[in-house]
């Protein structure tokens, strides 16, 4: 698949789970949630996986993409240091002899990208630029994928150090829905991780 609609894809993903989400807040005339508190929790956990989904598809798809010798979308070459037949033999040189690439982990990317690109490679290049908010979202995500006291400990500390609430009950919807203190204080945190990457996935995919 041309890095032109794996961007496009990521894109259409994170557009349907924020349809998911927006369908979940729906109110009726009077302001109420057509949804229970539960509901729309569980609509919000699964919505923010799907994206996360699309973020780690996206980013095998860029490198296998790059591994083939396909020039960036805006025409650029990457350099590399591996020559795979086809698309299921890069996957195969990705993974190697582990069992799965674990794309939630930005150093793991990185460590990937120099060993298959060329130095300062555009993937090493825009991921070493977010790593603090790419280690964020792997918390959301790990409390969304599966609740337990090592992930809400985490997401505490993550809700107290973004929004300065140490809540020990902090949900995904409470934290991710809260208004990012970095920004007018109109962008919900979502909002901003969802900008920030968008510009990551455009990045890599223009080279």
């Amino acid at each position: 698949m041309p890095l032109v609609d794996t961007l496009s894809n990521y894109r259409t993903s994170v557009t349907e789970a924020n349809g998911f989400i927006s369908f979940a807040f729906q109110t009726n005339a009077t302001g109420s949630h057509l949804l229970p508190p539960n509901q729309r929790n569980f609509i919000t956990d699964s919505a923010f996986l799907k994206i996360f989904i699309a973020w780690e598809t996206f980013i095998e798809n860029a490198f296998i993409n790059y591994m083939l010798g396909e020039t960036s979308i805006q025409g650029n070459n990457v350099p590399r240091y591996v020559q795979p037949v086809d698309h299921i033999h890069a996957g195969k040189v990705l993974i190697g002899t582990q069992k799965y690439v674990d794309w939630s982990n930005p150093e793991i990317i990185k460590r990937l990208s120099n060993i298959y690109f060329g130095p300062n490679n555009i993937i090493d290049s825009y991921i070493s630029s977010a790593m603090a908010d790419l280690f964020d979202l792997k918390t959301i995500r790990n409390a969304a994928a599966h609740l337990t006291s090592t992930t809400q400990n985490q997401m505490v500390s993550l809700g107290n150090r973004l929004i300065n609430i140490n809540n020990p009950n902090i949900s995904v919807s409470d934290l991710i829905f809260s208004f990012d203190p970095q920004s007018s204080g109109s962008i919900t945190i979502l909002s901003s991780y969802l900008t920030k990457l968008d510009i990551l996935a455009e990045g890599i995919a223009n080279g």
